[in-house]
Formats: structure tokens, sequence, C-alpha cells
């Protein structure tokens, strides 16, 4: 019996030794796999991926977007690597079908520095590659802990190989930045969501990831000041994206999900919403440059939330103050102002002459009116002004804290305020006369490339923010901004969010106008 016994203990010891053993590799394995994606991410917030495969190189080869938005020296570059090195059949025979990632990061004298990492099959063939480097004619040379490569005896570049992990840049910092952050991988939270989501993007020619928290760290090397006016927004945005690459030779298009990390956000407050079909845009002046539109379901239960927002603020007691102070100085009840006659979308835009301006939709705008004429200034016939400051953040929150004590108008159940009463009177003058933003050709244009029901959307005119972006980015991005080579094709861009159970489905669009097409009969009789 007792031999039975030690035989079963053996025969157990033996199982879980061999488990151990399977999952201890397993696991070292896995990691071994994902380093490329941890070194990509590292130290960027903006990454694209996509696999070694020459069908998908030879796809994207079909649509010069990339040319334009990476600019003609970068673009350059890429295209001498991806020929000598990554479709090199020498080189891409040791890295087989692994994902390459290109990841961009901010760089020395405001310049833009990018990284592409990928892996060896085993890092046993390094011997190979450095063989494969010399028979492509490259001259490489060793400098600093690394590779230098030379390219054509002019283009440049370091590459550096830690077991499989191939890194290679065009600066020696973000190589050695992704070496030495490999080690700190447990902790990174953004791998995290870009593996959960790989099940919804493995079909997919590329992918685009974006960590929130670093854009602005990037966006320093194009501009000299602070984040504002619009791009405010990605001021301490602590969210992720992964979105999937839809291959078009008329725009270019990425479509998956945002996940929020940061319950003080105020878009916190959409994330859970069913998406809306927009309307208010209907409003805005063919100069628009940009906007930001919310739209939500009820105000009732959404007030809710926003009362929670401001509570996370530290700001709850503020809002009461404020709102009693109203209530007492007009012998009015506020609570049935705004709360009643609300509809459920607000929208905040800045003109090509960089006023700022937002709007709201009503139920019904005479009783608004009416309702607001004790607490208002007539500025003119259509125009007033509110008496006190405070009353709109109260009720909507984040978008009309640049409008503490705004002038206004109401026509047509919209009320629209500013700044400035001259912002508005223009304003006035393009809504009487249709000159409207979707009338356009270019806004026809978006829409009917992606739907107009969402719950955030943010929408850039490239040429109506020409003014603004010469007077916020750097001499050498404006420059790529108008060119003809550069983002000169591109009319708009368009970041739409969809309340998704706390997360958001997401569209990303650079639209461009297609070519008009001749008519061929005019043609035949000319």
């Amino acid at each position: 019996m007792k031999k039975i016994y030690l035989t079963l203990f053996t025969l157990f010891a033996a199982i879980v030794g061999m488990a151990y053993l399977y999952f201890s590799k397993l696991n070292q394995e896995t990691t071994y796999k994902e380093t490329s994606l941890y070194a990509a991410t590292a130290n960027s917030g903006l990454i694209f991926c996509m696999q070694n495969d020459k069908s998908i190189f030879d796809i994207l080869k079909g649509q010069d977007f990339f040319q334009k938005l990476l600019g003609q020296e970068k673009f350059n570059q890429l295209s001498l690597l991806k020929n000598k090195l990554i479709t090199n059949p020498a080189v891409n025979n040791l890295i087989g079908n692994r994902k390459v990632f290109i990841s961009f990061s901010a760089g020395k004298n405001k310049e833009i520095d990018y990284l592409i990492s990928t892996q060896l099959n085993d890092e046993l063939e390094k011997p190979k590659l450095y063989t494969a480097l010399k028979s492509a004619g490259i001259n490489v040379k060793q400098e600093n802990g690394m590779l230098h490569l030379v390219l054509n005896d002019s283009a440049s570049f370091y590459l550096n190989i830690e077991k499989n992990l191939i890194l290679l840049s065009n600066s020696a910092a973000p190589v050695k930045a992704a070496a030495a952050s490999i080690s700190n991988e447990e902790n990174n939270q953004f791998v995290t969501y870009i593996k959960s989501s790989n099940k919804f993007s493995r079909n997919s020619l590329g992918n685009l990831y974006i960590d929130f928290n670093k854009i602005p760290a990037l966006l320093k090397s194009m501009l000299p000041g602070n984040l504002n006016g619009p791009l405010s927004a990605l001021n301490h945005q602590n969210s992720f994206a992964v979105l999937n690459y839809n291959f078009s030779k008329e725009r270019v298009f990425f479509n998956g999900g945002t996940q929020l990390n940061d319950k003080k956000s105020y878009l916190t407050l959409f994330a859970a919403l069913a998406p809306q079909k927009n309307s208010i845009d209907n409003l805005l002046p063919e100069n628009t440059a940009n906007f930001q539109l919310y739209a939500l379901t009820s105000y009732t239960a959404w007030r809710k939330e926003l009362a929670n927002w401001f509570t996370l603020h530290k700001e709850d007691q503020k809002i009461k103050n404020t709102i009693n102070s109203f209530n007492k100085e007009y012998h009015l009840d506020a609570e049935k102002i705004f709360p009643v006659y609300f509809q459920n979308q607000l929208i905040s835009f800045q003109l090509k002459s960089a006023e700022n301006m937002a709007a709201i939709n009503l139920t019904n705008g005479d009783k608004v009116e009416q309702l607001l004429l004790d607490m208002s200034d007539d500025y003119n016939q259509d125009i007033k002004r509110f008496k006190k400051s405070g009353l709109l953040y109260c009720y909507f929150g984040e978008p009309f804290k640049s409008f503490s004590r705004p002038y206004y108008t109401i026509i047509d159940n919209y009320m629209v305020f500013s700044n400035q009463p001259g912002a508005l009177q223009s304003f006035l003058n393009d809504y009487h006369h249709n000159k409207l933003l979707i009338n356009t050709p270019d806004y026809i244009n978006v829409y009917s490339q992606i739907s107009k029901t969402a719950n955030i959307t943010y929408y850039v005119n490239r040429k109506n923010s020409e003014n603004l972006v010469r007077k916020a980015i750097y001499t050498p991005y404006y420059n790529h901004y108008i060119k003809k080579q550069g983002l000169e094709q591109f009319t708009s861009f368009v970041y739409q969010l969809s309340g998704d159970q706390g997360a958001f489905q997401t569209n990303l669009l650079l639209n461009t106008m297609p070519a008009a097409i001749p008519d061929t009969l005019e043609n035949l009789t000319n």
C-alpha cells in the first residue's frame, strides 16, 4: 500500500511540476512576444501598428495620405527603411509575420522622432541580421552601445537589438529610452488596454493606438505655448484609444474604442448615454473653424451626473450658492428655466476670426426669453447680456466655464452665447442670410461618410482654421499645414465619441473632397 501511495504522490508531483514549467514557459513566451509593444508605448502616445505582410504594404502603398501626414522628409526616410530593411527578403524572413510598430515622440529642436519596434523570430538569428544589413550595402558601425546605420550615404538611423527585440529610429534618444523601459512593462496600463482590444482589431490592415496622457508632450514639439482653445480638451485627458484603419483612396478613417480612466473628466458624463442624432450644428456659420458638440438623452438624469461631477471637483457648494444668489436677487426659481426648457444638445465653437461662441437648443425659446428678462440687460433689440455671472456653468458644466457673463441671443429655439456682442451680430447676419456650415460642400461630404449620431463630436475645418493655426504652431509645421504636399488636401477633421456602457465607440476621420468629375456630355458638346 505504501508503494502505491508513494507512486501516486510521485506522479502527482510530476504533473504539478510539468504544469508549473509549462505555464512558466508560456508566460515567458507571452512576454517575449509582446516586448515590441511595450517598447513602442513606453515613451509615445501615438503608435501605428501593422502586420509584417507584403500584401499589407502593397495596399498601403496605394494611398498617398500617409506621405502628406508625415511630410516628405520623414516619409522618404520610412520608405527607405521599408525598401532596404523591412521588405528586404533576407531581413523579412528573420522577422516573419510579426507586428511592426511605428511610434512618435517629441525630439530635440522642435522635431518629432519616430521609433520602429518589432522582433526577430529567434534571438539566435541576430548574426544573420547583421550579415543581411551589410549585404544590403548599409554602412554599419558601433556607436554608444548601438548600431549607427547609414543608408544611401546620407540617411542616418540608430539600431539596437536586445534579445529578439529590434529598435530602429531616426534618433538615438528614442532607442535608448525604449530599451531602458522594458523592465517596467508590468505596470503599463496602456498595453493592457491594447491587448484587451486585440480581438476587435485582428483583421484590420493597421491600428492606431493613442495614449492621450502623452499627447501634450508630443504636441510641445509643434506648439510654443499651452494647449488652449479647442486643444485644451487634450490637457490632462487620461484616456486610451485603439482604432482600426479602414483603407480608402479618398480619406483617412479609423474606428474603434476609447476608454476614459479619469472619473473627473467631463466626458464621463456621456459615456453611458445612448448616441443621439446631432442637429444643433445646423446653426453654425460657414466661417466656423472648429466645434465641440455634446448630445445627451434626458437632462433630468444627466443633471444628477453633473451634480456628482461638481462634487468630485469640490464645486457643489459653490454651484448651490450661485443658483441661490440668482433666485434671491431676481425673485425667481432658476430651476424652472434651463432644466425645464433645455432640449438635449450643447455646442461650443470658434470662428475663423478667433471669436469663441456657444449654444444650446431649447424646447421653447420665446418662454426662456421671457423668464430671463429680469436678469438681463438689453444690448440691442436682438442681443442681451446676463447681469450676474456663472449661471450657465451651473447647468451645463465645463463647455460654459469661459462664458461667465456672456451676451446672448435666442432665435429659432437656439440660445447662442458670446463674450463679444459683435460676434453675435455677425452670427445673426450669417444665420439670416443662410450662410451656414451645413450648406458647404465639404460639410455635406463629411456626413455622407459618417453618421451624425453621436454623443460627442470634435470638428476642425482646415481652411477656416489657417489663421488660428498660424498663430499657434511653429513655422515649419504651419508650412506643412498649408502645403499642397502636406495637409492642404485634407479639408476637415472629425473625432466622434458614442456612449457604450461607460466607454466610447469612436470614429476618427481626416476627410478630403474628391476631385470633381467632368461632365462627359458637356465636353462632347463643346
